[in-house]
């Protein structure tokens, strides 16, 4: 892994996995998109979930939460950064970093990996 200023940052190559970073602190995972003159796009991870608008992914997560039905996700729909932090640093993933995330990853869907049942969400 690699801390990188705005400039640094913004020459590097798309679906550059990194995490917005200050002392010690590290943001959500996200994955880099195309760079523009003065922004860039990004890919987040964690609230990757499928929807048409912004109203529609708070109606799908809390109609989620109502019914403990599953959400589908989409990890193909970038949105731009829009933060214009020039002191904004960033803590990058090598290649290293990400193929040792995709073996833990990996471990995820093993067959042992609990199976959700109908109910089992939380109320």
């Amino acid at each position: 892994m690699k801390i990188l200023n705005l400039e640094q940052f913004r020459k590097l190559p798309e679906n550059t996995l990194f995490s917005k970073y200050e002392p010690c602190v590290f943001q959500n995972l996200e994955i880099k998109g195309e760079t523009w003159e003065c922004d860039f796009l990004t890919q987040e991870i964690a609230s990757a979930v499928e929807c048409d608008s912004s109203g529609d992914f708070c109606d799908r997560l809390e109609e989620a939460k109502m019914s403990g039905d599953s959400i589908p996700i989409d990890l193909d729909c970038e949105g731009r950064d829009g933060c214009f932090d020039n002191d904004q640093l960033f803590a990058v993933w090598e290649k290293d970093d990400v193929a040792k995330l995709i073996e833990r990853l990996s471990l995820c869907i093993s067959n042992d990996q609990v199976e959700f049942q109908e109910g089992s969400a939380a109320e």
